[in-house]
């Protein structure tokens, strides 16, 4: 079990199923987490949020109501800006389509285990965390650049604009809206005081040989108004800690005011060289906070993309869900639509025999489907606590002989079965249907997962308090590491290779076992077979 947080994160959970919210809350509780309130409403959940301010929202995507799950999650990240996830029992390409918009921070898809909740809960947290900080950066790093005495353009390693501070504005006349994403060449003009002739932007060799480059002297800067400016500047790369040029920054200043007054500076030269040290030292001294400031963001953007790379391996599990229980229809549709192709196209040319063998398969495919459906429904109605358990007198002996005597009469079967009963078995008050999911289940896979010829034992004991269903084979067995792993819905051993199935059937069989307060054990070795044991009070 996961042990409890020390600091508890606050929790809304917005579900109007009942049965499912107290679920929900009290995993979380159990985890510890603090759940602030269970809504079952988009409107109340709006109302809650603006006067608790939970750190994270657990939102069912289909609420009733005016305003569903989807359209209250983006009202609360547009106005709050609080993480939410979605619960949802919708994969539907159109619904994950509305989702998206909204910028969730992750989706749990029901049924859903405890890991799941608490594994996408603290991504979602640790993600909001980084977006938070990534933005307090970003403000304190906008704020010091505008902050700056002198003009700042930066650019990326095209050259293309990506900021322009206050001071420069006010030199250039480019308006920064105007001018990120442009060429700086088509921004920054300059032009020798004394020759007129154009000078090269100090930016292009910035970029192309990694060094800081400074304007020679008696350099006029052409604003956006045609305005003439004599400035004093300098470009320095951006770099990240492999050495890599990211951009440039670029560095002036008015010095209008300096050049009125150069012929009383030029009595006082040593005065202006010590001015001229400090302020490269100072420039230096900047670049160098931006260089650092650069590497900080670096690493927390290197931890961002290790968050979203967790949450791509979720979002792949869920597909490859999707992608078995796709392929297990796909194949009995193809296999009807094929059939009935070939009887409407080619009727009169097929034999009594081969058209009997295209209704079989057709009938086959449609059986298949049929309990595909049937299984999903009944695992549905189980993880919804809907699957009914109506225990009655049986004869256990001789269902579970009608059972063996179906299976053993399939032809796609090709084991031979014992049976043996101990005990007087025709008066046990259990559930038929319960029963009979069990053994076709545990029979079914018995029979799938065995070499051809290998016999199969089902030994039925029924004792004063109890009964006991032991069925073994001398199959390919289970991995012990994916154990833990059986009753989990759509889960599939990795040495099953191409057999048939979604990983329903262990589902179904631990659902009507628990609905009978029994247990189930399984004893495997690879390669040698497996044994299930079945126990159920009376």
């Amino acid at each position: 079990m996961i042990a409890p947080k020390i600091v508890k994160a606050k929790i809304l959970i917005v579900e109007d199923e009942n049965i499912v919210a107290f679920n929900i809350q009290n995993r979380l509780e159990g985890l510890g987490y603090n759940v602030t309130a269970v809504i079952s409403s988009g409107e109340a959940a709006l109302q809650n949020v603006e006067q608790n301010r939970p750190d994270l929202v657990l939102m069912d995507i289909k609420l009733k109501g005016p305003i569903d799950g989807i359209q209250a999650a983006e009202q609360i990240h547009r106005q709050f800006k609080i993480p939410v996830v979605y619960l949802t029992a919708y994969a539907d390409e159109e619904t994950l389509n509305r989702a998206k918009i909204t910028e969730p921070y992750g989706y749990i898809l029901k049924p859903f285990e405890a890991r799941d909740l608490v594994t996408t809960i603290e991504m979602a947290l640790y993600k909001h965390q980084i977006e938070q900080q990534l933005r307090e950066r970003e403000q304190w790093l906008a704020t010091t650049l505008k902050s700056i005495g002198d003009a700042v353009i930066t650019t990326d390693s095209q050259g293309l604009v990506t900021f322009m501070n206050p001071v420069a504005e006010a030199l250039t006349r480019w308006n920064s809206e105007e001018v990120l994403g442009y060429d700086l060449t088509q921004i920054f003009h300059a032009i020798n005081e004394k020759t007129r002739e154009v000078i090269e932007n100090p930016i292009k060799l910035v970029l192309q040989e990694g060094v800081t480059v400074g304007l020679e002297n008696h350099t006029l800067l052409i604003t956006k108004d045609g305005s003439e400016i004599p400035i004093d500047d300098s470009a320095a790369p951006i770099k990240n800690e492999a050495g890599n040029i990211l951009g440039a920054v670029l560095v002036f200043h008015d010095i209008t005011e300096q050049q009125q007054i150069q012929s009383v500076l030029e009595k006082t030269n040593e005065e202006l060289e010590v001015r001229v040290a400090e302020s490269i030292a100072q420039l230096k001294e900047t670049n160098e906070q931006l260089r650092q400031e650069i590497a900080r963001r670096q690493r927390l953007e290197q931890e961002l993309r290790l968050a979203l790379e967790k949450e791509r391996e979720l979002n792949e599990l869920k597909s490859r869900i999707i992608a078995t229980v796709s392929h297990e229809y796909r194949t009995p549709l193809t296999t009807i639509l094929s059939s009935a192709d070939i009887l409407e196209n080619y009727d009169s040319r097929l034999t009594l025999d081969k058209k009997k063998k295209h209704f079989q398969r057709i009938q086959s495919s449609i059986k298949y489907l049929t309990k595909l459906v049937e299984d999903m429904l009944i695992v549905n109605q189980a993880e919804t606590g809907n699957l009914e358990f109506s225990p009655t007198f049986l004869n256990v002996e001789q269902i579970a002989c009608e059972i063996v005597n179906e299976c053993q009469v399939n032809p796609a079967n090709p084991h031979r079965i014992l049976f043996e009963c101990q005990g007087s078995c025709t008066n046990v008050f259990l559930d038929e249907k319960l029963l009979k999911l069990i053994l076709r289940n545990l029979l079914s896979n018995a029979i799938k997962f065995s070499p051809d010829r290998n016999p199969i034992r089902l030994e039925l004991s029924c004792e004063p308090s109890q009964v006991v269903l032991r069925l073994s084979d001398q199959g390919i067995g289970i991995l012990p590491t994916e154990k833990p792993w059986l009753f989990n819905p759509f889960f599939r051993g990795s040495n099953i290779g191409v057999t048939p199935g979604v990983g329903l059937g262990l589902v179904m069989v631990k659902e009507c076992v628990d609905l009978h307060g029994g247990e189930i054990l399984v004893e495997s070795e690879v390669g040698q077979g497996t044994t299930f044991t079945v126990t159920l009070p009376m």
